[in-house]
């Protein structure tokens, strides 16, 4: 058994920090007056990049949890059990929230729009296909939705092509999702809407991490880093279209970061102290609550709190409340749910299950 790599821990509670900061400090300044002070520094705006950490942490360690697999099915039964427990009670806890929160429209306390999230399939995809509206519980769950398409991709290219073919798979997605202003101009734009869902475009982040994975593992070859520059460079016009060239700073940051931490000491015991370990070891279930009870519970606080220096403070005390909550539900429910999911009725030790597990 391959020891656990203590610093991806710290790396994830890195990252989810990274994205509650973006969240409470830059995202929502239509909704939270104090966040018009706060959301140009860069410290809060560029905290997206989080999701793009965990894209690669993913990439890096899902050949650990392939390797470790007899077969396809057992590979996506491992995946399953890793994210559905706690997706399951993230759902119904905000689901049952939501009828508190009227202020805020993105708590939507519908049983229907428990399905996307419960499916790990996106909601506008959900949507076209059935002909009814979805939206998900929580606007997070995206990237948990191209999490799932890309384990379903790269097992199935490990196990029938090999584990050579996984990164050249992987691109091609990419290269079809740029040649869709092709196919549109050609007819077929509902095609291209659904593939656009995909997620497709955030491939690039696991490829980087599984090159590095393969270059530890002295596994790496020369096209395997044409393949991820093609990739980066798809992914970064896709940023620059969207949210200009400054976009590209706090992305190659974050992707050189990842990379140094397997080859600086400093950055490995940085990440590897308790205190990012402690939040990487409920950094899924966080993910999963904290935009949307965080947010509610920040417009119903302004409403009676009219100092802005005090509203500036309560992000940290609301996180700090949905920490302990996501500790509970890791801690406790998602490794009692998952053992009965599994048939079976022993104690078990909790799994320090991260948003993007290691096995």
């Amino acid at each position: 058994m391959q020891p656990r790599i203590t610093h991806l821990d710290g790396m994830r509670g890195l990252a989810i920090l990274m994205v509650i900061a973006y969240h409470a400090y830059a995202r929502w300044p239509e909704l939270l007056p104090f966040v018009a002070t706060t959301q140009h520094n860069p410290l809060f705006s560029f905290g997206w990049i989080g999701v793009q950490l965990f894209f690669m942490i993913s990439g890096f360690v899902i050949f650990m949890t392939l390797d470790k697999s007899q077969g396809y099915i057992i590979f996506l039964q491992k995946r399953w059990l890793r994210l559905f427990p706690a997706m399951l009670i993230a759902s119904v806890l905000l689901f049952l929230a939501g009828g508190f929160f009227p202020e805020w429209s993105l708590m939507t306390p519908y049983v229907k729009n428990l399905l996307p999230g419960l499916i790990f399939l996106n909601p506008e995809t959900l949507s076209q296909l059935t002909g009814v509206e979805f939206r998900s519980m929580a606007g997070s769950f995206w990237s948990l939705y191209v999490e799932a398409l890309f384990y379903l991709i790269i097992g199935a290219i490990y196990f029938t092509l090999g584990r050579k073919y996984c990164l050249p798979a992987l691109i091609v997605p990419m290269l079809a999702l740029s040649a869709s202003s092709v196919l549109k101009s050609l007819g077929h734009p509902l095609l291209i809407d659904v593939i656009s869902k995909f997620g497709f475009i955030h491939y690039a982040w696991f490829m980087v991490g599984c090159l590095v994975y393969e270059r530890l593992h002295g596994r790496d070859k020369l096209f395997h880093y044409g393949l991820v520059v093609l990739a980066l460079l798809i992914n970064f016009s896709y940023y620059v279209k969207n949210s200009g060239v400054i976009s590209l700073a706090p992305l190659l940051c974050v992707m050189l970061f990842f990379i140094a931490s397997f080859y600086s000491k400093q950055i490995e015991r940085f990440l590897s102290i308790r205190f990012f370990t402690a939040i990487g070891f409920v950094s899924y279930a966080l993910y999963l609550i904290h935009e949307n009870l965080m947010i509610a519970l920040l417009i119903k606080m302004q409403r009676y709190i009219k100092s802005e220096a005090v509203m500036l403070l309560m992000p940290v005390l609301v996180a700090g409340g949905l920490y302990i909550v996501a500790w509970l539900i890791t801690r406790y429910a998602e490794p009692a749910l998952r053992q009965r999911l599994k048939g079976k009725r022993q104690a078990v030790p909790a799994a320090k299950t991260g948003l993007l597990p290691p096995e």
